[in-house]
């Protein structure tokens, strides 16, 4: 049985692949023939994103994108431009993935804590917290979310940050992830059982990880995966 639930947020709990894939278009489009600063973007292809940009922390995926170092000062306000372009494309349409409250039930009901683990910032959780029943589910100190202080994805830093919270260990640890970065994490972490997320609804999510780790579409289907009640 396990003592603990740890799920990633975006493309996981909260199915925003395809508006932050819009906002990087609009992003990379400021900047593909350069900039008053110097800058300039690479085109991102669906494989770049998906390879290279979704689950990553704001500093490995800003120096992807340009292709050079950049300050900690650049990285910050380039991630932020990019933000306020994702948020002003979801604003009003921010709700739980099918079937994730009522797993959240029960998995309160059967005493087990969880939490998010997520490389999204504080301005994106400030937003989430105004858009959605967010408090009710995760108290705001609960969570682990991006703060600059440790590796991205595929590092395992932010799932031993988040069992860390939840006072037990990654091996009775369940994870929740969507991304293929976000799953090698998991796996890095030695996480006792890890579930994979199917938001883009595709078959090669179910043919890239059959008889590796359960893949869903929908939370409800983990609650009998998990044995709760």
């Amino acid at each position: 049985m396990i003592k603990a639930v740890i799920f990633d947020f975006n493309g996981t709990l909260f199915w925003d692949t395809d508006f932050h894939s819009q906002a990087f278009d609009v992003f990379v489009a400021r900047y593909l023939n350069g900039s008053p600063s110097g800058l300039k973007s690479r085109h991102l292809t669906e494989d770049d994103k998906r390879d290279h940009i979704m689950g990553q922390t704001n500093e490995t995926i800003m120096q992807y994108i340009f292709g050079q170092s950049l300050t900690k000062q650049q990285i910050a306000e380039l991630g932020e431009e990019k933000e306020i372009i994702y948020r002003d494309l979801c604003r009003g349409k921010v709700q739980f993935a099918r079937g994730a409250e009522d797993l959240f039930l029960a998995l309160r009901n059967d005493g087990i804590p969880f939490t998010i683990a997520s490389s999204a910032g504080k301005s994106n959780f400030d937003f989430y917290y105004q858009q959605m029943p967010m408090a009710k589910w995760f108290p705001r100190e609960s969570i682990v979310f991006n703060d600059g202080s440790f590796n991205g994805k595929p590092a395992p830093d932010i799932f031993l940050l988040a069992a860390e919270k939840l006072n037990t260990s990654p091996a009775d640890t369940t994870i929740f992830e969507d991304s293929s970065s976000g799953v090698l994490a998991a796996e890095n972490a030695k996480a006792g059982q890890i579930i994979v997320v199917n938001s883009s609804l595709t078959d090669s999510i179910e043919k890239k990880y059959n008889g590796i780790h359960p893949v869903i579409r929908d939370f409800r289907e983990a609650i009998s995966i998990l044995g709760l009640h």
